[in-house]
């Protein structure tokens, strides 16, 4: 946004960082939250938890299996043409593309954001934000399971909106998203919820 034309005010005045942090962490066998230790939260820095959140989970395409060939491989070409470097590489530092830098090369390097008019400072800073989320050992990944956007963009969104404008306290703001994430879960199958869960953690 800042290297449009017209956004010359908020050039460089805008700042990414990987995620805020906590003094506290939930003790599960308790369910109480408890300070940061090194025990607690092994992977805190300087006495700060931090769990960044990769929302979205990314794009993806997918091709239908009943298409005739010449619409399968149609499809497939444009979706090679976005993803290869040539072309990805512009989209990504494009804010309308909706594209956030996803190749190591582009992780790596400053030179595509400062060509496409960002500061050397924005670039590392944009760049240095996503880095760190993404290394960090407590990055919590989207849910990649049946209902996510339910649970996510309809019941968390509404209940957080919903306390942020002062409407209801944090003790109900919790107890409605339980309760929302519960009928969910039912709906789908607590089992089934769990397997994919699992299979979207690479946990057997």
């Amino acid at each position: 946004m800042s290297i449009e034309k017209d956004a010359g005010a908020i050039k460089d005045k805008l700042y990414a960082i990987a995620a805020l942090g906590t003094t506290e962490v939930l003790d599960r066998a308790t369910g109480k939250l408890v300070p940061v230790t090194k025990e607690s939260a092994p992977h805190a820095i300087d006495g700060i938890n931090y769990a960044p959140f990769a929302a979205f989970g990314g794009w993806a395409g997918a091709i239908n299996a009943k298409a005739d060939q010449k619409k399968k491989d149609a499809s497939y070409a444009f979706l090679s043409y976005m993803n290869q470097a040539a072309q990805s590489n512009v989209d990504v530092t494009l804010g309308w593309t909706g594209y956030n830098a996803y190749r190591n090369s582009q992780l790596a390097s400053t030179d595509g954001w400062v060509k496409a008019g960002f500061s050397k400072e924005a670039a590392e800073n944009y760049l240095g934000a996503i880095n760190a989320a993404l290394n960090n050992p407590n990055m919590a990944s989207d849910f990649k399971i049946p209902g996510a956007n339910g649970y996510s963009s309809v019941v968390l969104d509404r209940e957080l909106a919903r306390y942020l404008a002062n409407e209801i306290t944090v003790e109900e703001a919790l107890k409605n998203i339980e309760a929302g994430w519960e009928e969910i879960t039912e709906d789908f199958g607590r089992d089934n919820q769990i397997k994919a869960q699992a299979l979207a953690l690479g946990i057997k």
